[in-house]
């Protein structure tokens, strides 16, 4: 059984265990643990999809909901069976040499995390972009199969909304949320400012209800993360010069 990445065997090493030892604490210790999370994310992915499913009609009967409960849902849903599948990966990649090598060459493949990051979530923009135009959206709104089409790519999203903050910091994280943002208010603020009905399906003060609950959102994520994000920067900065300060004076 493999032992995992250097960092992980460097918490092994100062241990003074011996092989056999050091295996079972790194299943108890972080095998088992992944394991455990994959499947809750997969069980919580599952649950919240079929929960969904059920009430589709009813979410869809307005643009509101839509776009902010179900289409936001759907999201979560593919980031969580992301999520699981990427700790089962993890996991099953240390019982298997061939999974273990395989997921080492992808590693050594790989763009920058930065590079990679924006195409993941600029992959993930064109396709739920594409699906908020009008043909498209109204077509998933009235017919069983673009409906289906629909929520698979929303999924999809999901899944690579993860893999692309997967490689970012916790600060670039927290400016991704911050961008995302100020998407849903640019296009909160299209629907409410634009003098034709972009979704046919709906009837017109259903957009404007739309642009304000997107709008609100917006406001939502800025005062949220926004603190977090000055705290974060600033917290780490003052962190960081005190410790200096102490070292130099040592």
């Amino acid at each position: 059984m493999k032992l995992g990445s250097a960092s992980e065997v460097y918490r092994i090493i100062p241990l003074g265990l011996t092989l056999e030892e050091a295996r079972a604490w790194y299943v108890n210790r972080i095998l088992i643990p992944r394991l455990r999370w994959a499947l809750a994310a997969l069980v919580v992915g599952s649950i919240m999809l079929s929960t969904l499913t059920e009430l589709e009609q009813s979410l869809e009967q307005s643009l509101t909901t839509h776009m902010i409960v179900y289409d936001l849902l759907l999201l979560v849903s593919g980031f969580l069976f992301a999520y699981g599948i990427n700790f089962l990966i993890q996991v099953t990649s240390h019982l298997s040499d061939r999974l273990w090598w395989a997921r080492n060459a992808l590693h050594r493949v790989r763009l920058s995390p930065r590079v990679f990051s924006i195409s993941a979530f600029g992959s993930a923009a064109l396709l739920i972009g594409y699906w908020y135009l009008p043909a498209p959206f109204n077509a998933a709104a009235t017919t069983v199969s673009s409906s289906v089409e629909m929520q698979l790519v929303f999924l999809f999203a999901g899944g690579v909304i993860f893999v692309g903050a997967h490689f970012l910091n916790r600060r670039l994280k927290l400016i991704a949320l911050v961008v995302v943002g100020k998407a849903l208010g640019l296009y909160g603020m299209f629907l409410l400012l634009t003098p034709r009905t972009v979704y046919s399906f709906y009837p017109a003060y259903e957009q404007v209800y739309a642009g304000t609950a997107l709008l609100f959102l917006m406001l939502i994520l800025d005062f949220t993360i926004m603190p977090l994000w000055l705290y974060n920067y600033f917290g780490n900065t003052s962190a960081n010069r005190l410790v200096g300060d102490k070292m130099s004076a040592a």
